[in-house]
């Protein structure tokens, strides 16, 4: 028997198929717009590519999927997080609509904090200011440096950040010092999570900010606190949900 858990996220839908508690595939696809109808098709494939499976999908989309289980997204994180890294008690997962920030124990969560309706804090308004710049998500790269930087957005409000964007590129700044500052101000935002919390100094990072080289070090520096990144933390609430099937 198979399991197979899927996070259905506001812009990327994560897939982890497990045998026996052991992770074997892995992959990601851009979330489609007709949920409903995608999805009816997809566990078609799945089935003929993974036969005999259960599905335990999560995120905004996860009642548009036939499943044996919808759960909270919070939850699988917890058990995501614990499966790949069970000493880190406290994650920091920045998606594409929001920030959460969750503590668990044994796989169980045991508190979370979810930022304000911003987009500010979120992938997407990375998303739209690499857009802006004309920059590739796979293009960038951070180090402790580039933090100290004196580019810096001051807006909490994403519409007024990408304004304050346009403004950085009419004063010939750099598209790749402007993304580095709109990936500061990201983190910055997430701080107010983190003072609601007692993370025992460190802290997971998960989500698809993870995949930024060089993420690790520019975040603990800007948050002041060790940043781990276990593996494959993009997945995180996909590996919780498959272990809940």
């Amino acid at each position: 028997m198979r399991s197979i858990g899927i996070d259905i996220g506001s812009t990327y839908t994560k897939y982890c198929v497990m045998a026996n508690n052991d992770i074997t595939h892995l992959f990601v696809e851009r979330t489609p717009v007709r949920q409903r109808d995608y999805f009816k098709q997809k566990l078609s494939e799945l089935e003929i590519d993974f036969p005999n499976n259960q599905i335990v999908s999560c995120g905004y989309g996860k009642n548009n999927i036939e499943a044996v289980k919808n759960v909270s997204e919070l939850t699988a994180l917890a058990l995501g997080l614990h499966h790949q890294h069970p000493s880190a008690s406290v994650a920091l997962d920045i998606g594409g609509q929001d920030t959460k920030l969750i503590r668990q124990s044994d796989g169980k969560i045991k508190e979370f904090f979810v930022n304000d309706k911003c987009a500010a804090g979120s992938g997407l308004f990375l998303n739209n200011a690499l857009n802006i710049l004309g920059v590739r998500f796979d293009d960038v790269a951070l180090n402790i440096a580039a933090n100290v930087s004196n580019i810096k957005l001051s807006s909490v409000c994403a519409v007024f950040a990408q304004s304050e964007i346009v403004e950085l590129m009419a004063d010939n700044i750099s598209p790749e010092r402007i993304a580095v500052a709109a990936i500061r101000q990201i983190l910055i935002q997430a701080t107010s999570l983190l003072n609601k919390c007692d993370n025992g100094g460190t802290i997971a990072l998960s989500g698809g900010l993870t995949q930024i080289r060089g993420i690790r070090e520019f975040a603990s520096d800007v948050l002041e606190t060790v940043v781990v990144i276990p593996s494959n933390a993009h997945y995180f609430s996909a590996i919780g949900c498959a272990m809940m099937a």
